[in-house]
């Protein structure tokens, strides 16, 4: 059994082979323990692996590089945010050597870039070794500053009400891809700023891969470029024609300003939802397979003469189908009737010259899905991962060609949008499979528990406040509120959830003090079930996930009571001289608003 071991509050002091990047953490870990580090190889682990030990002595942390002590100190720190520190010996490795988080580029203000350094910063906490960044139309270009300004134009198009952009993807007799506007905010981010990005993660070990989308996702490109696209008739077009002599031109271009700024090892061209194909007078009759996978080779290598690997969206390349039966991705999709027919894709994947990395995005549809992968000879990772709802997780992270994982967010880049999209929880979860070899795959309320109680305890030093002190407080609601992700033009605006105020009073002076409770940010359901499931009749080939529960980590730390009652302790901050207080009552924001208990507050 661990040992608890005493240390003061403070600054802890570093010695030895100190990296760079540890003085931008120092801050978090806020007792004074004495920490060694030693630049030297230990037996059995990667460059990127550790070994730490920490007793009552302080914390000693030795690898081969600076990444490795990196990597030990975010366990150290892990180890040691919370109220009580025990005594460890750890020596290990990742199990995936590429572990990344995917994000549109954060609006271009204080507030956004703030809120970048914030999820960056938590990404480097889980030990992620790459960001995704898509830059589409919302960088800075300046040989072609028409693709931003029709992308500026787009963006304030679809955020003329919230549902547009679903109307918008669903209202067409034809498929089409989702809708990005949420990138920069609908901004603009200046080259300068992009760099600043780009420099922030590289400081903490994040390789940067920016995502051009092209092919399909184009829409940034098509509002003031229409005669390149495949399908003249929509309104709102987002696919181009692969033929058309001035598309490649343009595009090329606009990757060399990317390459040119950042030198990117890898780029990332999209080709995701490719859904329009064969209706243009250049495309008609043309084997749409061939359209496909000769626009990725013809991509893959320019960027290859610019010494830049090629990354795609898989999906594409697979002969689908949903456990139902049901035809997705690249298998021919005739259903529903109400959609023109897409002709099948998937025999593309023989047809490609070039070797692009795959992000896998199909791994809930069918595990079986990676042999294509594998059969074809591309690295792949699995992508859009939510870690907790993988099957076969041991097996499917150390097959020949599986390179790791990306967990993606799909709406705007806050940190409060990552964390109610359960992207915070996912990179967390995720992070404790690669790393911790102890762990079983099986025992999810065992790594739920450890994610939900770290989480809580990082938000508690991340959200300090100088001058205030913490008011906890555990309470609970009982409300018909659906879970719902915070995308496709869907923001976040935490008044549609606000619930009310709890009302305390100052003994000694009678002052009144405001708490407000949001649901899912920080109370939930009294009725919540947790439970990971393994329903027989799932069309998915995952295990499923009640999203209202995950989307409350790090705000909350849930706890369940003998009657099986859901309760949820959550922190406000104060001012340090409001003395002793007595809750008063819960004032509820209208009359539908169910009754919010309190349990406890301290």
């Amino acid at each position: 059994m661990s040992d608890l071991l005493k240390f003061t509050p403070g600054v802890p002091a570093l010695s030895g082979d100190v990296p760079a990047a540890v003085s931008l953490f120092v801050s978090k870990l806020n007792w004074n323990i004495p920490v060694n580090f030693c630049k030297k190889a230990v037996d059995g682990i990667t460059e990127e692996g550790y070994e730490l030990t920490l007793n009552q002595t302080g914390a000693a942390i030795q690898s081969s590089t600076d990444r490795g002590l990196f990597y030990g100190f975010q366990t150290l720190l892990r180890k040691c945010i919370g109220p009580e520190i025990e005594s460890c010996s750890i020596k290990e490795s990742p199990c995936a050597e590429k572990r990344g988080l995917k994000l549109y580029l954060p609006a271009p203000d204080e507030n956004g870039v703030q809120e970048f350094k914030r999820i960056v910063d938590f990404a480097a906490f889980c030990k992620c070794n790459f960001i995704m960044l898509e830059l589409g139309g919302a960088l800075e270009f300046k040989k072609h500053p028409e693709v931003n300004e029709g992308y500026v134009k787009y963006a304030a198009d679809m955020c003329e009400y919230p549902e547009k952009p679903l109307e918008v993807q669903h209202n067409f007799p034809w498929r089409k891809n989702s809708i990005h506007t949420e990138n920069g905010g609908g901004n603009i981010v200046s080259q300068k700023q992009f760099m600043e990005f780009v420099e922030y993660c590289r400081e903490r070990y994040m390789e940067v891969i920016p995502e051009m989308p092209s092919l399909s996702h184009c829409d940034y490109l098509l509002v003031n470029h229409p005669e390149f696209a495949e399908r003249q008739d929509d309104p709102y077009p987002d696919t181009c024609c692969p033929l058309h002599p001035e598309y490649h031109r343009i595009y090329n271009e606009l990757l060399d300003e990317v390459i040119d700024l950042m030198h990117p090892a890898m780029l990332h061209i999209g080709h995701d939802e490719y859904y329009t194909t064969g209706l243009c007078p250049r495309c008609k009759g043309k084997s749409a397979p061939e359209l496909y996978a000769n626009d990725i080779d013809r991509i893959a290598a320019y960027l290859e003469s610019k010494g830049v690997k090629c990354a795609i969206w898989g999906e594409k390349l697979l002969n689908s189908h949903w456990r139902n039966g049901e035809a997705i991705g690249g298998a021919e999709l005739t259903e529903p009737a109400k959609y023109e027919p897409v002709p099948a894709l998937y025999p593309s994947a023989d047809l490609l010259k070039c070797k692009p990395e795959v992000f896998h995005w199909y791994w809930n549809v069918d595990r079986d899905l990676e042999k294509v992968y594998e059969n074809h000879g591309f690295d792949y990772l699995l992508a859009n991962f939510t870690p907790a709802r993988c099957k076969d997780w041991t097996r499917r992270i150390h097959a020949p060609h599986a390179k790791g994982i990306c967990i993606s967010n799909w709406g705007t880049t806050s940190m409060r949008t990552l964390q109610r999209n359960g992207v915070l929880y996912d990179l967390l979860y995720g992070s404790m499979l690669v790393w911790d070899h102890d762990i079983r795959e099986d025992d999810f309320p065992a790594i739920d528990s450890k994610v939900f109680r770290c989480m809580y305890q990082y938000y508690a030093v991340l959200n300090q406040v100088d001058g205030m002190k913490e008011l906890t407080v555990t309470h609970t609601v009982s409300t018909s509120i659906q879970f719902k992700y915070f995308f496709d033009g869907y923001l976040l605006d935490e008044q549609k959830y606000y619930l009310g105020d709890h009302v305390f009073r100052a003994v000694d002076t009678g002052k009144f003090y405001r708490c407000p409770v949001i649901f899912g940010t920080n109370i939930s359901n009294s009725v919540l079930d947790p439970i990971r499931g393994d329903e027989p009749d799932n069309i998915q080939d995952a295990y499923t996930l009640n999203l209202q529960y995950t989307e409350i980590s790090g705000e909350t730390l849930p706890e369940r009571d003998a009657d099986g009652t859901w309760w949820y302790r959550c922190r406000y901050h104060l001012p340090a001289d409001c003395g002793e207080l007595e809750y008063v009552r819960f004032e509820t924001a209208n009359e539908l608003v169910p009754n919010v208990k309190v349990r406890d507050f301290q």
